[in-house]
């Protein structure tokens, strides 16, 4: 008797059981206005998931504007250090845990060079006289530092943030 009931129930028999194709006992079907309905809603959460991909897409490539660190920050200082480290250039023949980077400009009123201004990397143990040598290689200007002469002729190292002119035989890790 318990086959009858569950035909009566699922309007097939034991045996074959694929009630997710078949409309239920006492279900309306579903009218064409319905299902029409259903597709303009399916269709309209549609557009408005694409209308917010693209919104997430345009905001994502708009770039905005990122604080810029004060000038006297820890934070500045490494920044200015690493963009003058990617366009230094020296002696590869140096290590670099032994380099130091330097910011070298000429004077425009003094000397005539083919670079203004360079940004190279030194040896920290080398003395202020060869790294001079080496600045004025680098900037293509002449060197007239062993040849004599005046004072005013020769070629000097300020260091700026110390406010002096460094010693020929000192050297550039101590200044």
């Amino acid at each position: 008797m318990l086959p009858s009931i569950l035909q009566d129930l699922h309007q097939h028999s034991y045996f074959e059981h694929s009630c997710a194709t078949l409309t239920p006992l006492g279900a309306r079907p579903a009218s064409s206005l319905q299902t029409r309905n259903l597709d303009i809603a399916k269709s309209g959460f549609a557009r408005l998931r694409l209308w917010g991909k693209e919104k997430v897409a345009a905001a994502s490539t708009i770039s905005l504007p990122q604080p810029k660190p004060k000038a006297s920050s820890p934070a500045a200082r490494i920044l200015a250090l690493n963009a003058l480290k990617k366009t230094a250039k020296g002696d590869t023949k140096v290590p670099p845990e032994k380099r130091i980077y330097l910011h070298v400009e000429a004077e425009a009123e003094s000397t005539t060079s083919k670079f203004p201004k360079g940004d190279f990397w030194y040896n920290k143990e080398w003395s202020v006289g060869r790294v001079l040598d080496e600045a004025a290689k680098g900037l293509q200007v002449q060197n007239v530092n062993n040849r004599g002469g005046g004072e005013e002729e020769k070629l000097r190292l300020f260091h700026v943030e110390g406010g002096r002119l460094l010693e020929f035989g000192e050297k550039v890790e101590e200044g």
